[in-house]
């Protein structure tokens, strides 16, 4: 059953319910014989629903709001930083623009490459980055990405696990 057909449903139970519970010397009474006491069990049957009506419909959009929270968090913990093996310099480029380009591979499994593009930094650590060199990727404590070093301990830069905190600004 979809959540919309269980918003129907509720309030028809409520109503089911009332309607059962009626002592029954009330249940004679919505005969023909009483029309006055019938149009009164008919309209409070009418009224619980209408004020429950809004109760139903406020918890459901409540439901979908907290819903959409608990996906939203669980997608912010697949974004944290994990722990990632240290990987060594294959390739150092110069790119068109001045940046510097590297082609990682890890030692363990050789099979698992990446590439890491810095743009062009007068004053980059990066520039001293050699073909051999091991860097190591420590993620930060808030798991917002990896602060990159090498061998001697060097923070060479800062990874983050966005895509879009990677790319420069036109606000900065």
């Amino acid at each position: 059953m979809t959540r919309i057909a269980r918003l129907a449903v509720s309030p028809l139970l409520a109503v089911a319910l009332c309607a059962t519970s009626l002592p029954a010397s009330a249940q004679m009474l919505t005969g023909n014989k009483h029309p006055v006491a019938s149009s009164v069990i008919v309209t409070s049957i009418v009224s619980v629903v209408v004020i429950t009506a809004p109760i139903w419909m406020v918890s459901a959009g409540v439901s979908k709001a907290s819903d959409g929270s608990a996906r939203r968090s669980r997608a912010a913990k697949a974004r944290k930083a994990q722990p990632l093996p240290p990987l060594t310099v294959e390739k150092v480029e110069h790119t068109a623009d001045g940046g510097i380009q590297l082609a990682l591979q890890n030692p363990q499994a050789p099979d698992d490459l990446a590439v890491l593009q810095w743009p062009n930094q007068a004053d980059s650590p990066v520039t001293a980055v050699a073909v051999g060199d091991v860097l190591a990727f420590t993620p930060t404590e808030g798991g917002a990405g990896w602060n990159v070093a090498n061998a001697q301990g060097t923070t060479l830069a800062f990874l983050p696990t966005d895509p879009d905190a990677a790319q420069p600004s036109a606000r900065w």
